[in-house]
């Protein structure tokens, strides 16, 4: 008897910039709370509940967005976008503050630039 043999996929290697990369993916969504925190008491009195809830599923969605593009899923590249998008804009909000935009968008773009170097990886 011959045994049918299976074609395995080709196995993605991860290079170790894009590593990197989603590690930064966690990092940021928890530095973002972090700083999003020191703030709370003022966001809370001026923009209400809403934005801690914005604010907290954008940390969720960092932490989704990066383990599904660790297993090469494409939606992980597209939440990762907005859920930084989600973050700057109520880090604007809540402090009025510039530098913050840059602060959470910059390494965003950063991280998404080195994910679409290998987007033909990603299903």
């Amino acid at each position: 008897m011959s045994k049918q043999t299976k074609q395995l996929p080709a196995r993605k290697h991860r290079n170790t910039l894009l590593t990197i990369a989603l590690v930064i993916v966690l990092l940021h969504g928890f530095l973002m709370t972090a700083i999003f925190w020191t703030v709370r008491p003022d966001v809370e009195r001026n923009l209400g509940n809403v934005a801690v809830w914005v604010m907290l599923l954008s940390s969720v969605a960092d932490v989704v967005a990066a383990i599904a593009m660790w297993y090469w899923k494409r939606w992980g590249i597209y939440l990762y976008g907005l859920a930084a998008i989600g973050a700057a804009v109520v880090a604007v909000l809540a402090s009025g503050d510039l530098f913050l935009l840059f602060g959470a968008l910059l390494p965003a773009i950063i991280v998404l630039y080195i994910v679409t170097m290998q987007r033909e990886k990603f299903e």
